[in-house]
Protein backbone atom coordinates (compact mmCIF):
# COMPACT_ATOMS: atom_id res chain seq x y z
CA UNK A 1 0.00 0.00 0.00
CA UNK A 2 1.62 3.55 -0.90
CA UNK A 3 1.40 6.64 1.00
CA UNK A 4 -1.64 8.09 -0.51
CA UNK A 5 -3.55 5.41 -0.69
CA UNK A 6 -2.43 4.57 3.26
CA UNK A 7 -3.63 8.60 3.75
CA UNK A 8 -7.28 7.97 1.98
CA UNK A 9 -8.04 5.31 3.95
CA UNK A 10 -7.13 7.22 7.18
CA UNK A 11 -8.86 10.00 6.38
CA UNK A 12 -12.21 7.71 6.18
CA UNK A 13 -11.28 6.00 9.02
CA UNK A 14 -11.04 9.28 10.88
CA UNK A 15 -14.57 10.18 9.46
CA UNK A 16 -15.93 7.14 10.69
CA UNK A 17 -14.23 7.51 14.06
CA UNK A 18 -15.94 11.05 14.29
CA UNK A 19 -18.89 10.52 13.29
CA UNK A 20 -19.89 7.04 15.07
CA UNK A 21 -17.91 8.97 18.41
CA UNK A 22 -20.71 11.74 18.65
CA UNK A 23 -23.60 9.14 17.72
CA UNK A 24 -22.54 6.41 20.34
CA UNK A 25 -22.55 8.98 23.20
CA UNK A 26 -25.10 10.12 22.77
CA UNK A 27 -26.30 11.30 19.48
CA UNK A 28 -28.27 15.28 19.76
CA UNK A 29 -26.00 16.70 21.99
CA UNK A 30 -22.83 14.10 23.34
CA UNK A 31 -21.17 16.41 24.60
CA UNK A 32 -23.83 16.49 27.72
CA UNK A 33 -23.33 13.24 28.41
CA UNK A 34 -20.41 11.62 31.08
CA UNK A 35 -19.41 9.44 28.50
CA UNK A 36 -18.35 11.68 25.67
CA UNK A 37 -15.86 13.44 27.90
CA UNK A 38 -14.99 10.09 30.13
CA UNK A 39 -14.77 7.60 27.08
CA UNK A 40 -15.14 9.07 23.27
CA UNK A 41 -12.92 11.96 23.65
CA UNK A 42 -10.10 10.13 24.78
CA UNK A 43 -10.38 7.72 22.37
CA UNK A 44 -10.91 10.12 19.90
CA UNK A 45 -7.40 11.69 20.57
CA UNK A 46 -5.68 7.97 20.25
CA UNK A 47 -6.84 7.59 17.07
CA UNK A 48 -5.56 11.15 16.45
CA UNK A 49 -2.35 9.85 17.82
CA UNK A 50 -2.63 6.65 15.54
CA UNK A 51 -3.64 8.37 12.14
CA UNK A 52 -0.75 10.87 13.02
CA UNK A 53 1.88 7.71 13.51
CA UNK A 54 0.28 6.05 10.22
CA UNK A 55 -0.66 8.78 7.81
CA UNK A 56 2.16 10.68 6.08
CA UNK A 57 1.03 13.94 5.09
CA UNK A 58 0.18 16.92 7.52
CA UNK A 59 -0.97 15.94 11.05
CA UNK A 60 -3.24 18.86 11.33
CA UNK A 61 -5.84 17.45 9.45
CA UNK A 62 -6.33 14.65 11.61
CA UNK A 63 -8.00 16.40 14.48
CA UNK A 64 -10.01 18.66 12.14
CA UNK A 65 -11.34 15.40 10.59
CA UNK A 66 -12.52 13.58 13.71
CA UNK A 67 -13.72 16.96 15.23
CA UNK A 68 -15.47 18.54 11.84
CA UNK A 69 -17.09 15.12 11.51
CA UNK A 70 -18.30 15.85 14.95
CA UNK A 71 -19.67 19.19 14.39
CA UNK A 72 -21.68 17.56 11.16
CA UNK A 73 -22.92 14.64 12.82
CA UNK A 74 -23.85 17.08 15.44
CA UNK A 75 -25.55 19.91 12.94
CA UNK A 76 -27.00 16.92 10.96
CA UNK A 77 -28.83 14.71 14.01
CA UNK A 78 -29.67 18.29 15.99
CA UNK A 79 -30.67 20.81 13.16
CA UNK A 80 -28.51 24.21 13.78
CA UNK A 81 -30.16 25.75 17.30
CA UNK A 82 -29.03 29.13 18.62
CA UNK A 83 -26.07 27.44 20.00
CA UNK A 84 -24.13 26.30 16.99
CA UNK A 85 -21.63 28.55 16.59
CA UNK A 86 -20.85 27.78 20.36
CA UNK A 87 -20.34 24.44 19.73
CA UNK A 88 -17.83 25.14 16.55
CA UNK A 89 -16.19 26.98 18.38
CA UNK A 90 -15.41 24.39 21.70
CA UNK A 91 -15.08 21.74 18.45
CA UNK A 92 -12.18 23.79 17.00
CA UNK A 93 -11.08 24.20 20.58
CA UNK A 94 -10.67 20.17 21.12
CA UNK A 95 -9.71 20.20 17.51
CA UNK A 96 -6.20 22.25 18.62
CA UNK A 97 -5.79 20.68 21.48
CA UNK A 98 -6.27 17.23 19.10
CA UNK A 99 -2.82 18.82 17.43
CA UNK A 100 -1.01 17.65 20.47
CA UNK A 101 -1.25 14.31 20.09
CA UNK A 102 -1.42 13.97 15.72
CA UNK A 103 1.93 15.89 16.56
CA UNK A 104 3.25 13.23 19.11
CA UNK A 105 2.75 10.37 16.70
CA UNK A 106 4.34 12.09 13.73
CA UNK A 107 7.44 12.13 15.82
CA UNK A 108 7.14 8.50 17.15
CA UNK A 109 7.02 8.17 13.34
CA UNK A 110 9.85 9.82 12.33
CA UNK A 111 11.88 8.04 15.34
CA UNK A 112 11.14 5.32 13.84
CA UNK A 113 11.97 6.19 10.48
CA UNK A 114 15.22 7.29 12.37
CA UNK A 115 16.07 4.30 13.74
CA UNK A 116 15.47 1.99 10.62
CA UNK A 117 17.22 4.00 8.52
CA UNK A 118 20.31 3.97 10.69
CA UNK A 119 20.36 0.46 11.29
CA UNK A 120 20.49 0.07 7.69
CA UNK A 121 23.55 2.23 7.68
CA UNK A 122 25.37 0.25 10.34
CA UNK A 123 24.83 -2.85 8.39
CA UNK A 124 26.08 -1.01 5.06
CA UNK A 125 29.08 0.11 6.56
CA UNK A 126 29.77 -3.17 8.59
CA UNK A 127 28.92 -5.02 4.97
CA UNK A 128 31.59 -2.61 3.51
CA UNK A 129 34.07 -3.25 6.13
CA UNK A 130 33.86 -6.59 5.56
CA UNK A 131 33.95 -7.28 2.48
CA UNK A 132 37.44 -8.32 0.69
CA UNK A 133 39.35 -6.12 -0.85
CA UNK A 134 40.03 -7.41 -4.51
Amino acid sequence: MNAASRDRSLFGAAIVVGAAGWAWAGGREAWDSALYWSLVLPLSYAFVFLFGTLGSRGAWRWPALVFGTQLATMLLRGGVGNLAPLGAILFAVLATFGLVPAYLGVALRRWRQRRVAARFAAEARKTAFEAPER
